[in-house]
Formats: structure tokens, C-alpha cells, sequence
């Protein structure tokens, strides 16, 4: 994936940007404003960052969006599974690195201008100026800040910091279908070429950032230094658990995939459909719901004398890819 994209997501934040078009601003032209360091720092510290769990964007901020946030920003992409629950804990200090402490903070989620298309709940008290949400445990998609109508879309967590500085922030992911799996967690997903990920159907993030004001000002953020993630919400990995058979024409075979999340282990009561190409019969069930394993089956079967190659293709409901199983008719 082109690394602009980002540079689409985080320079809308700001009006100097131009909202609705692909235009990039070169870095250092004209306008840029370069950043200064920040009254207060703030560091994601669970999960903590690194080479194997995200990837590191922060040089493709400098000399260009980096003007929207303190001098000591960092930009993140990291992955998180689709319908799971989220924890991030954040660290506040001041200039000096002294923890802020027994402090009410903020992250806020889907930030505005973002485009982000994810919806969570949550257990904590929420800040949100609009007025399409069913509830204040809901957390709405953004709307990019071109339907006033909708409300400013970002919704600010309320958090406290302990004696440490730290505040944890939990939600629950919403969304029916996520990205494809990545394939490394430190590595970015392919994405559609030239488009925002707002308006992009193979992408599904949200914008998180900590602050010291639920909705602060361009100004305010200027003036703090802190990690920007952008978290990518991923559909379970779909394993054929025989990618290759023959069979027998004239019989029937079952056909099994396993799924599993980020961390490895079995997700259930995700709905899977088959496609069925080439030889053989169609496949009798058009979808399967994993169960307790994570596995879901179909049938294959093809008459007596069928011959040749058949592709059953096994997608999570709502993906744009699927993984195959092949099975090669034979006497």
C-alpha cells in the first residue's frame, strides 16, 4: 500500500488541507507550518509499538502533515481482529516527563476528517456533539466533517490517569466485515491504488488519537507530541486445512477451512460462503457458520466420469478475497 494514504487520512485533520480530492501537500511548500514541540506528550505503551507488531509511518509525516501535530509526533499502523474487543492504554506527561496523574484524558476515535467507517461500543463515558447515535455507549462512524448534520462524526473516550499517567481505553468493534488477513502484522495490507481508505472497500481503520481535550483545537493539538494510530480492523484467517485432494469422481468429499484471529486461535460463529469453478458439481450449502474449532465444511461431488480440476473458493461473508481449496477429479 501506498504510504499517501495516510497523508490523505492525517492532513484532512487540518483546514488547510483540501477535503474531497487526492492532492498531496509537497512537503515544505508553501503554508506548511513546521511543528514545534508540544506542552504535553503522549505515548501508546499497551500494546507498545515495535518492528513486529506495527508499522512505523512516522517518516512519511514529516516535512508534511506533522504541521497539524507537535514536533514529537509518531504515526502507527497496527491491526486488530473484526468484532473484537479493543484495549489501549496511553501514557501522559508533561514536556519534562512528568506523569500527569489522577487527570481526566482523552482518545479520541474516528477522528474527524478521517473518513473512518468502523463502529464500536464501550463501557466508558464518551464525549460526542452530534446526535445520530442510538446511545452513548455507541461509537459512530466518521462523516468526514462534510454532513454537519451528522454531528462533528469523532468521539472522544473520558479517560483517568493513575499515579503513573497511564489511562486504558476498551471498546468493541462493530463493523460486519473487516480488511483481508495481513500477511505479516508488520507489514502494511495492499490497498486500492490512488483511493482513500474512507472511500475504499478493501480498507477499514479508525484514527486514534490521545489528547488533553476531547475535541481540541488546531492550535491545541499543535501543541502536543503524541503516537497517531491508525488501527486496522482484519477478518480472521481462512485456511484450507487440505488446499490439494484428488477424489474419485463418482463420490463425495468434505471440504474443510479452518478460521483464526491475530492471536492464533479459533473463531466461531463467523459466517463463510463457497463459490464453486471448473469440474464437478456445485456445492449444496451456500454457507457455512464456523463452530467451537473454528472449521466450517461444504460437500463436493461429481459424477462418474468427471475429470479435471475444481476450485472451491471460501470467503468471510462481506470479504473482497477468499482462499482456495482445489480437488482433482480422477477415475
Amino acid at each position: 500500500m501506498n504510504k499517501k494514504i495516510y497523508r490523505l487520512i492525517a492532513g484532512g485533520l487540518s483546514t488547510l488541507a483540501v477535503i474531497g480530492t487526492l492532492a498531496i501537500q509537497p512537503a515544505q511548500a508553501a503554508g506548511y507550518v513546521a511543528p514545534v514541540s508540544g506542552s504535553y506528550v503522549m505515548r501508546l505503551v499497551s500494546p507498545l509499538p515495535g518492528s513486529t507488531n506495527s508499522v512505523n509511518l512516522t517518516a512519511d509525516a514529516k516535512g508534511d502533515w506533522d504541521q497539524f501535530y507537535g514536533k514529537g509526533l509518531n504515526a502507527f499502523a497496527m491491526y486488530a481482529d473484526i468484532k473484537g474487543d479493543v484495549s489501549l492504554t496511553f501514557k501522559y506527561t508533561n514536556a519534562a516527563g512528568v506523569a500527569i496523574s489522577n487527570a481526566t484524558v482523552y482518545l479520541i476515535v474516528n477522528k474527524k476528517y478521517s473518513c473512518s467507517k468502523t463502529t464500536f461500543s464501550t463501557t466508558m463515558s464518551t464525549n460526542y456533539p452530534g446526535s445520530n447515535r442510538p446511545n452513548t455507549s455507541s461509537i459512530v462512524r466518521d462523516w468526514c466533517g462534510d454532513q454537519p448534520q451528522m454531528g462533528a462524526g469523532e468521539t472522544a473516550l473520558i479517560g483517568r490517569t493513575d499515579s503513573f499517567g497511564k489511562a486504558t481505553y476498551t471498546m468493541k468493534n462493530w463493523n460486519i466485515a473487516g480488511e483481508q488477513y495481513p500477511a505479516a502484522i508488520n507489514k502494511l495490507n495492499q490497498y486500492s491504488k490512488g483511493i482513500a481508505c474512507g472511500d475504499d472497500t478493501m480498507c477499514l481503520q479508525t484514527t486514534l488519537a490521545p489528547s488533553m481535550s476531547a475535541h481540541p483545537t488546531e492550535s491545541a493539538e499543535r501543541g502536543e507530541d503524541k503516537d497517531l494510530v491508525f488501527l486496522h480492523f482484519v477478518n480472521p484467517k481462512l485456511t484450507a486445512l487440505v488446499p490439494t485432494q484428488k477424489v474419485k469422481a463418482g463420490t463425495s468429499k468434505v471440504i474443510s477451512f479452518k478460521l483464526t484471529n491475530l492471536a492464533g486461535a479459533a473463531v466461531k460463529g463467523t459466517t463463510v460462503t463457497f463459490e464453486a469453478y471448473g469440474e464437478g458439481d456445485d456445492v449444496p450449502e451456500w454457507s457455512d457458520i464456523s463452530d467451537a474449532n473454528g472449521v466450517v465444511t461444504t460437500t463436493v461431488t461429481a459424477a462418474k466420469g468427471t475429470l479435471g480440476l475444481q476450485v472451491i473458493r471460501a470467503k468471510v461473508y462481506g470479504a473482497n478475497k477468499g482462499t482456495d481449496a482445489k480437488i482433482y477429479w480422477i477415475k
